[in-house]
């Protein structure tokens, strides 16, 4: 049978693919923090760290460093996926409280 010829049943035959996963310059970066833009094609993140100082109480310094672009497609797949994974956590350890001033401090966190 040829590539994507229809089978008896009129369905195109499947074609078996290899799917290779290379990690080789996957790097890990910590981020408390984001920043969203975009144009009508393309979605832009920054990541960073807002780093508040003991020393200098009244100063909040927010270090971006990292930058994703996305399709608004893969955003729209990225907040279902995150979404999920937001939901199980909450049903296993409880409810996350967005508001820092009312979050209650967990014995094991």
């Amino acid at each position: 049978m040829a590539e994507n010829a229809p089978n008896p049943n009129g369905e195109a035959a499947a074609q078996a693919m290899t799917v290779q996963v290379r990690e080789q310059d996957l790097t890990t970066h910590y981020t408390n923090i984001f920043r969203m833009s975009g144009t009508h094609e393309e979605l832009f993140v920054d990541f960073g760290v807002n780093m508040q100082h003991h020393d200098q109480p009244n100063t909040v310094v927010l270090d971006f460093s990292n930058r994703m672009v996305m399709s608004f497609f893969t955003a729209k797949k990225l907040a279902v996926e995150l979404s999920k994974v937001v939901n199980r956590y909450e049903q296993v350890y409880g409810p996350l409280q967005l508001d820092p001033r009312q979050r209650q401090i967990r014995p094991n966190a």
